[in-house]
């Protein structure tokens, strides 16, 4: 079970990020696809089984996020991701503003797929 929602996670990662990019290319472009009703509801469906299968691995370990470092540096980072998502998508009032949040949250999203994969709070920054 653990190595079927491991993968499950990894491949929502993959699927949350790639679509992040995608509306954020969408949204400097000023697509219509960025009003699309899926462009809206697909991302909240991805990120809640993403969520899940995060949860789900956590109760098989028995471990709670904020025991183990690298783990805690993962939620701090996503609750940023987010943040820079809303302000992106949502909140920023020029296009200037909106692409500096856009690429930000995509760095941020690189610091915790570095930090899953080094297992270390320091992520990609470990490796130097």
């Amino acid at each position: 079970m653990f190595e079927f929602l491991h993968y499950l996670h990894m491949s929502c990662a993959f699927v949350s990020i790639a679509g992040f990019f995608t509306r954020g290319l969408w949204m400097i472009t000023a697509s219509p696809l960025s009003h699309h009703r899926l462009t809206r509801v697909l991302p909240h469906l991805v990120d809640t089984l993403l969520l899940a299968s995060a949860i789900g691995m956590l109760l098989i370990w028995r471990v709670s996020p904020l025991a183990q470092d690298w783990l805690l540096a993962k939620v701090l980072a996503l609750l940023l991701y987010i943040a820079l998502g809303m302000v992106a998508f949502r909140f920023a009032s020029s296009v200037r503003g909106k692409v500096v949040a856009w690429l930000a949250a995509l760095a941020t999203a690189g610091y915790i797929v570095s930090v899953a994969f080094s297992k270390s709070p320091l992520g990609m920054l470990g490796w130097l």
